[in-house]
């Protein structure tokens, strides 16, 4: 067979296959434009869902920012003179501070309570709560902050607050059982040897001496160069 007619007989299959294709989508016209649309919907959809989530949590984020400021805010006595009004981006107690960093760290949960932002916010809050003095309330919030935080670093600083709670409230017990579980989670985000000192010191608070003893002794055997050795070494010998 000549060349030529190889590749005449090459055109021909070529469009006999074009026409085929299109008899097929001009009889299932319907269908292929209605999956097309399908298509489109979903891509357009999946594109304004990751456009959403990307700016709700810039949203987010700028306000827990705005309450951020307002933890590190200088505190500043109030003017004396008549009439004269406290410097903007000041407090005039810590007390008041806090009061309003956890008024804002509470509208970062309420308007944005699933985003990573509100995640920090119910730790910082309960933060807030323990600096006040309102023990109850904070062992309340860390709790809420644990159940809310799932796998993100939240969760464990939040049992770990927990456990603060449960010391300033003399709930010793709760907060060894919950020291000890934490310490034992090698792999875990958390620094093993700080949460060896904060059990060894509730083991003091408890009156368990021994117990408090063998924790401040893992912390220099188990880590010699830890920033805690000293420390541990300190605490075993009061």
């Amino acid at each position: 067979m000549k060349a030529q007619e190889r590749h005449q007989l090459k055109q021909n299959e070529f469009a006999v296959t074009v026409a085929k294709v299109s008899g097929a989508v001009n009889e299932n016209r319907n269908l292929v434009l209605g999956a097309i649309a399908v298509a489109l919907i979903a891509v357009i959809a999946l594109g304004g869902y990751f456009w959403y989530r990307g700016h709700t949590n810039d949203q987010a984020g700028a306000l827990l920012g705005k309450a951020m400021v307002i933890v590190q805010s200088q505190i500043a006595p109030p003017p004396t003179l008549p009439g004269a009004q406290q410097n903007p981006g000041t407090f005039p107690t810590d007390k008041a501070r806090q009061e309003a960093a956890l008024q804002a760290f509470q509208a970062v949960i309420s308007a944005y309570p699933n985003t990573m932002a509100g995640h920090a916010a119910r730790y910082h809050a309960a933060g807030a709560l323990m600096q006040l003095g309102r023990y109850s309330e904070a062992e309340k919030a860390f709790q809420d902050a644990v159940d809310h935080s799932g796998s993100t670093i939240y969760a464990p600083m939040s049992r770990m607050g927990l456990g603060e709670a449960y010391v300033a409230e003399k709930q010793y017990d709760k907060a060894i059982a919950l020291y000890t579980d934490l310490s034992a989670q090698r792999d875990g985000p958390l620094p093993v040897d700080g949460v060896l000192m904060l059990l060894g010191r509730t083991y003091a608070k408890a009156g368990k001496t021994n117990e408090a003893r063998a924790t401040f002794k893992r912390v220099v055997d188990e880590f010699p160069d830890s920033m805690y050795a000293n420390q541990a070494r300190q605490e075993m010998g009061s």
